[in-house]
């Protein structure tokens, strides 16, 4: 159980690391952001990097930010929960159900997912997939890996609350307290 709650823990900081690095994008983002508005408010272009590509960059580092933040938003329960049917219910059926539905929904859900977006993230490579602009950016398989690798992380996220729950729920008490995710209340 303490390995277990060892791996949990290991997860949620990796996982937090990772998405406190990808948040120093948001600033580049909103540079690339306030560029693009300035530049065509004022009718100027930047040679060689124009309003498409601005905004194709925008949506690049929205990928990043989206995918290296997923795992870690659904960690901190920053994702969007449904709670109205299980509110009234003890932390430990509320455990339970979440339990059972990482393994029903979640694992087989990210393991598609996964599946498919290596070979949508492969053929975009191999194809040299770029913008359909004659004037945006190339190398369209970067945004397209990212959200793999975002998915990855979802699912590391998912096995770290696998092992968080198994010892809330079957763990020594001292553990299970240690373990018990914020979510579930007390």
């Amino acid at each position: 159980m303490q390995s277990l709650l060892a791996y949990a823990r290991g997860v949620e900081a990796a996982l937090g690391r990772i998405g406190y690095l990808a948040g120093w994008l948001f600033i580049a983002d909103v540079i690339v952001i306030c560029v693009d508005v300035v530049t065509r408010k004022f009718g100027f272009q930047i040679p060689g990097l124009g309003s498409t590509r601005l905004q194709e960059l925008e949506w690049h580092f929205h990928a990043v930010l989206f995918s290296m933040w997923l795992g870690l938003g659904y960690l901190r329960n920053g994702h969007v929960r449904i709670d109205l049917a299980v509110a009234r219910m003890k932390p430990r059926t509320r455990a339970w159900i979440e339990l059972v539905c990482l393994f029903v929904f979640a694992i087989p859900y990210c393991l598609v997912l996964i599946n498919y977006g290596a070979d949508f993230a492969w053929k975009a490579w191999v194809g040299g997939e770029g913008s359909e602009s004659s004037t945006g950016l190339p190398w369209r398989w970067i945004p397209k890996a990212l959200l793999e690798i975002g998915l990855i992380l979802l699912l590391a996220a998912v096995t770290a609350m696998i092992a968080r729950l198994v010892v809330y729920l079957f763990g020594p008490l001292e553990l299970s307290e240690q373990a018990r995710p914020s979510h579930l209340g007390g």
